[in-house]
């Protein structure tokens, strides 16, 4: 299946925008409770892995690691085990 043009710009703002948006907590953010490391480093590296694929062209293997990476930061975030600055919590679904 390809993509039509609309849906190629679709997925490349999304991919660009929420990429911005993980540099920018991965650089903030900081593990509180060291029971989570293991979460925490996964999520690391599948950040690493997405940005990978993302120089590789394989763009949707990107989208597919944005949003797992997503997903875990979220869960860290429910948990507490991540202290996230202020300016940054509205890309989290869940409350401070």
């Amino acid at each position: 299946m390809k993509l039509s043009q609309k849906q190629e710009e679709e997925l490349f703002f999304i991919l660009d925008r929420e990429n911005k948006k993980l540099e920018k907590v991965f650089s903030s953010i900081k593990l509180k409770d060291q029971k989570f490391s293991e979460i925490f480093h996964l999520a690391q590296s599948y950040y690493g892995d997405m940005k990978h694929f993302f120089d590789k062209k394989e763009y949707v293997k990107a989208f597919e690691l944005q949003n797992y990476v997503w997903g875990m930061l979220d869960s860290l975030a429910v948990m507490k085990a991540i202290q996230v600055p202020k300016e940054l919590q509205k890309w989290f679904k869940t409350d401070f």
